[in-house]
């Protein structure tokens, strides 16, 4: 099946069928569009980013049940114009996007005890990686616990370099999201996504 050659409505429906090849050509269709639309509200890359990347994760997540009437394309900026406010209006509780994490723990050494991951956090940890697609958790650990690059993950299992960071985006939100309840948050999953 020629995929990028779809309709919006034809990829939908696949979605629905839980079809992720089908999901990474809406995807790609649409995130850079969105995410240029969304820089028009907010002078922030990054927070731009990670508005729409919650956006098209959460139009993954309700593929089973959503309901669109007209175009996709118009309903998706009408949802990008919503996600961008309400976004802004969570700024102020917001933690720093987890994609700059890398950037900013450099201060904790490689050979850092492990014992602060508490039994606890691990089970959390596996158990959030246990609800990603096998694909992106094939591609996640890959990434962070074989510490290869996209470009290999791409050539080990024929996909995209693009499919690849597509999949590590949108798991470094689903974890982003399952350990929000912990009151340093950002320090935890740094400690656990990049130094395991």
């Amino acid at each position: 099946m020629e995929y990028p050659l779809l309709s919006d409505q034809q990829l939908l429906e696949e979605c629905s069928r839980d079809n992720l090849k089908a999901f990474n050509v809406l995807f790609d269709r649409y995130f850079t569009k969105l995410y240029r639309y969304a820089l028009g509200y907010v002078n922030d890359a990054c927070f731009a980013e990670e508005a729409m990347m919650d956006l098209m994760m959460w139009i993954w997540e309700k593929r089973h049940t959503l309901e669109i009437q007209g175009e996709f394309k118009y309903y998706i900026f009408r949802a990008a114009k919503n996600a961008t406010i309400k976004a802004i209006r969570k700024r102020a509780i917001q933690t720093a996007p987890i994609e700059s994490i890398e950037n900013h723990i450099s201060f904790i050494s490689h050979s850092a005890d492990h014992s602060i991951l508490t039994s606890e956090l691990e089970q959390d940890y596996k158990s959030e990686l246990d609800l990603l697609s096998p694909q992106r958790k094939i591609v996640f650990q890959m990434s962070r616990e074989e510490e290869l690059s996209h470009a290999e993950i791409a050539d080990n299992l024929d996909i995209s370099i693009n499919t690849v960071k597509n999949h590590i985006k949108f798991s470094l939100n689903h974890f982003r999201k399952g350990f929000l309840r912990y009151k340093d948050a950002v320090l935890i999953i740094g400690i656990l996504l990049f130094l395991r």
